[in-house]
């Protein structure tokens, strides 16, 4: 035997048996066994789906609110009591 070279079938025989498989699962069909679900629970809950965060294609206010409250106007009215 010469280095790298193995006893491996021919690539014609190895296509002709998985073309036989693949026709045979093809008769057969999938999903042949259907199981009917055992429910244990009495209640019925609906799944969560999934929530989006908002995305606002613009801003719902123009002007944003600031704060009025800032370090002059302390100073104007001081708490004394």
């Amino acid at each position: 035997q010469i280095l790298g070279e193995t006893d491996m079938p021919k690539p014609a025989a190895v296509g002709k048996k998985k073309a036989l498989i693949a026709a045979k699962a093809a008769q057969k069909g999938v999903n042949t066994s259907k199981k009917k679900k055992m429910r244990t629970n009495v209640h019925f809950y609906r799944p969560k789906t999934l929530k989006l965060n908002r995305k606002p294609k613009y801003p719902r206010k123009a002007v944003i609110n600031e704060n009025k409250m800032d370090q002059f106007r302390v100073l104007q009215h001081p708490l004394t009591s």
